[in-house]
């Protein structure tokens, strides 16, 4: 819990401070990740291949929608690409590790629900990722882009449950984060829809 908090509050400060050139050199980042990923995989036990580096990327993804408008929430905006398609990059490091694993220990067709939660959350996320880098997204509608990233709400339950399902010492942590970010998309989802909501001028009496 300390390090998955650590580690987001350290991406929040850098996103504040280093925004513009987090978005310059994102090419960079990427690759860099991909290497340091590489590597985790062949150790046994390290923060990247347990998803503590990736689910940290993911819970600053995941509370930059319901932030409060500001200089932080701009900050935050500006690689909310950026930190999804970092996110995944150690996420699938996560989840290729442990499905070595599974193979290794033959069961990959007889493990815990929380197992597969996982696959699954990873696959839902494939096509967020591919289509967070901008040369993809420019080729597509940009309606058929925004349902596709919809998707990211039933991404972020998945996951949720992968967590909240392996039942250890940090299960109280995992309900109160995501129950905490679930509650506050409603709220912002019902706040945004009332604003919409034309407001009718009293009838004057005569």
């Amino acid at each position: 819990m300390t390090i998955l908090l650590s580690l987001s509050a350290l991406w929040i400060v850098l996103n504040f401070f280093f925004f513009k050139f987090i978005h310059k050199y994102k090419i960079y980042l990427f690759v860099i990740a991909i290497v340091i990923g590489a590597i985790s995989l062949t150790q046994e036990v390290n923060i990247i291949n347990l998803g503590y580096v990736g689910l940290s990327f993911f819970l600053l993804v995941m509370f930059t929608g319901v932030v409060d408008k500001g200089r932080l929430k701009k900050s935050l905006i500006a690689t909310r690409a950026e930190m999804a398609i970092l996110g995944y990059i150690f996420i699938a490091v996560h989840g290729i590790k442990f499905l070595a694993f599974s193979l290794d220990f033959n069961f990959l067709f007889s493990g815990p629900l929380y197992f597969y939660l996982g696959i699954i959350s990873l696959a839902i996320a494939a096509p967020l990722f591919f289509t967070s880098f901008m040369i993809i997204r420019k080729k597509m509608n940009g309606k058929t882009w925004k349902k596709l990233h919809k998707f990211s709400y039933l991404f972020y339950l998945a996951i949720g449950l992968h967590l909240i399902l392996i039942q250890n010492d940090r299960l109280l942590f995992y309900v109160g984060i995501f129950g905490l970010y679930f509650v506050l998309k409603v709220w912002t989802f019902i706040d945004i829809k009332t604003k919409k909501i034309p407001v009718k001028k009293s009838a004057q009496t005569s």
